[in-house]
């Protein structure tokens, strides 16, 4: 978790380097939750595996992309749950769906992609 904000600053960078600076809150939030959810639901905070995280600033699009090297999850399943905004865990789909114009799993569910577009907001 300590990496988290040092990665989310560079981000930042990247964000105002670009003229971008108006998406840095979703784009931020996204990072932290996907990373934390990486963390500790993906690799079940064992500090002996690693996450990555590709960010990628395209023409319309901004791109977060995050790996970890845990058993994936059932996310098809947790797309059809009716969500709780009142419990502690379990908010990750939603936030995803209210900040990413598009959200996709590998088959496995241990790697998220989601796109913003650049114009948005």
């Amino acid at each position: 978790m300590e990496e988290t904000e040092s990665l989310c600053l560079r981000i930042r960078d990247t964000l105002d380097a670009n003229g971008l600076a108006r998406l840095r809150f979703p784009v931020e939030l996204l990072a932290r939750e996907c990373l934390a959810n990486a963390i500790h639901h993906g690799n079940r905070c064992d500090v002996d595996k690693g996450i990555e995280l590709r960010f990628t600033v395209g023409r319309k699009w901004i791109r977060l992309e995050v790996t970890d090297e845990g058993p994936g999850f059932r996310w098809r399943r947790g797309l059809r749950r009716k969500r709780n905004t009142a419990a502690c865990s379990g908010r990750g789909l939603e936030i995803y769906s209210l900040y990413a114009e598009r959200v996709r799993f590998n088959r496995s569910g241990n790697r998220i992609t989601l796109w913003l577009g650049r114009k948005q907001r």
